[in-house]
């Protein structure tokens, strides 16, 4: 919910974050544990379509993949039972600079650490890509690209904040249901303050994943090519200026919506908001083979 600074995950970044999407955004004990549970599928068949595996690339594959997704189990469920605790918590006192400072600092950890495991899993698939599968994961690369160019291009800046402005209205009614006509106005004004970056990062996506098609035409190995992926996708080492520089402007813009957009909320969209909260907190503490919350930096 509150991971609004990252642009929309590369394929590496794709493949665990199945997990954490799934667990954020469904509702219901048997929805989350069912979705938890059918991870190996999900992100299996996910790899297999976007990567045109064979079936025995696939078998070769799997036994990491129940490996990590076991580690994920016993590591990383803690930290997001943890961060939507934080989150109740904090919606029940009222949201502050403080707590909204917590909050996405606790984010951007869980999203680095979920990069982590993908940038595990993905690794090995990709080093061992032959020139014809590298050549087709190229021409998806550039397939989205022009996809993404042209959605950016139709009607200019001003119908791109009307859609990123309707994604984030209807994440946040997933969460508290339906929104009275201020409160959306709200989240209007305050993706009309957002810098404009979408261009500037569709830019850098499309170097690095250059970059990426050469190294696997070099056939690089494991090391160089997770070494890469961890560089972009988790650390974000060479993040264009202008970009990393926008990250200030939007956490000063969402914090000071999310204060007030909670502020606003109404008895039952705060019910809501406790229940949809404590009801994914107590499915992931569950679904823990010995059920744990981490503790959090702040």
């Amino acid at each position: 919910m509150l991971n609004y600074t990252l642009p929309p995950p590369p394929l590496a970044t794709r493949l665990a974050l199945v997990i954490l999407v799934a667990l954020l955004t469904l509702g219901g004990c048997s929805t989350v544990t069912l979705a938890y549970n059918q991870a190996d599928f999900l992100v299996k068949a996910y790899a297999k379509d976007y990567l045109d595996l064979e079936p025995g690339q696939v078998a070769g594959w799997e036994p990491l993949l129940t490996q990590e997704l076991a580690r994920h189990r016993a590591e990383e469920l803690p930290h997001l039972a943890a961060y939507v605790d934080q989150a109740l918590r904090a919606s029940r006192l009222g949201l502050d600079e403080g707590s909204m400072t917590c909050l996405l600092a606790s984010s951007r950890d869980l999203y680095q650490r979920q990069a982590r495991y993908a940038v595990t899993l993905v690794t090995p698939l990709l080093a061992g890509l032959s020139p014809a599968q590298i050549k087709r994961l190229d021409q998806r690369f550039q397939e989205e690209a022009e996809e993404d160019l042209a959605e950016l291009a139709e009607g200019g800046g001003t119908a791109e904040r009307q859609r990123r402005t309707r994604r984030l209205v209807d994440t946040i009614e997933d969460w508290t249901g339906h929104l009275a006509s201020g409160q959306e106005a709200l989240v209007a004004e305050a993706m009309a303050r957002m810098p404009e970056t979408r261009r500037l990062y569709l830019d850098y996506r499309g170097q690095q994943r250059g970059n990426l098609i050469t190294l696997l035409e070099a056939k690089a190995g494991e090391a160089r090519i997770s070494a890469f992926l961890t560089d972009w996708l988790v650390d974000w080492r060479g993040m264009p200026p202008a970009l990393e520089q926008a990250r200030g402007a939007m956490d000063r813009t969402v914090t000071a919506l999310f204060i007030r957009l909670v502020a606003s909320l109404d008895q039952t969209q705060r019910d809501r908001l406790d229940k949809r909260l404590r009801d994914l907190r107590d499915d992931l503490m569950e679904l823990q083979r010995q059920p744990r919350m981490a503790t959090l930096a702040c």
